[in-house]
């Protein structure tokens, strides 16, 4: 398949409106998403590596992937449901690394 990108960047009248031309017409969607889900990979593994405790690092990253989730959200780059799901996650491990 092949993708006219002279096309996406003419369209796209600042990086926002790129970024979302190129979240809807190359990745159908999921660039938000799969970007979200990398920086919490890299963010749990690094707080993993620096804490030896999972469960702090499972709600540090989930903090930060909420922080994330609100502005891709605020860009259009996530779903409602996504960042629903975000706030799910965060607020269980939060509360989860609270009562210990």
């Amino acid at each position: 398949m092949v993708y006219n990108l002279t096309d996406i960047a003419a369209n796209g009248t600042s990086v926002v409106g790129f970024v979302q031309a190129i979240n809807s017409d190359l990745t159908f969607g999921w660039l938000g998403t799969l970007f979200l889900i990398g920086a919490v990979a890299v963010a749990f593994m690094s707080f993993q590596w620096s804490t030896q405790d999972s469960a702090k690092a499972l709600s540090a990253s989930s903090f930060i992937a909420f922080g994330l989730a609100l502005l891709l959200r605020a860009m259009s780059l996530l779903s409602d449901l996504t960042l629903f799901i975000t706030l799910i996650a965060c607020a269980a491990t939060i509360a989860f690394t609270w009562k210990r």
